[in-house]
């Protein structure tokens, strides 16, 4: 038996995930979970404390106009 694939490792990681098996722990679902997550690059670039770019978009007669719509209808 030779060293693992990626695709075995995939599926090996999933199925811990899954807790397809009644004696997995949560917490090594987790790390499967984490793991698979930084495999497929889930985590790169996001930052949950802010620092970037913040745009404000004025849309309020836009909403305006929805709302007068949907009254119109409504009556």
């Amino acid at each position: 038996m030779g060293i693992a694939n990626e695709g075995e490792i995939l599926e090996f990681l999933t199925y811990i995930m899954r807790r397809e098996d009644e004696e997995i722990r949560m917490a090594d679902s987790f790390k499967a979970a984490e793991l698979l997550g930084k495999h497929y690059g889930m985590f790169e670039g996001k930052s949950e404390s802010g620092g970037g770019d913040v745009i404000i978009v004025d849309n309020i007669e836009k909403a305006e106009e929805i709302k007068e719509r949907k009254n119109a209808v409504q009556s």
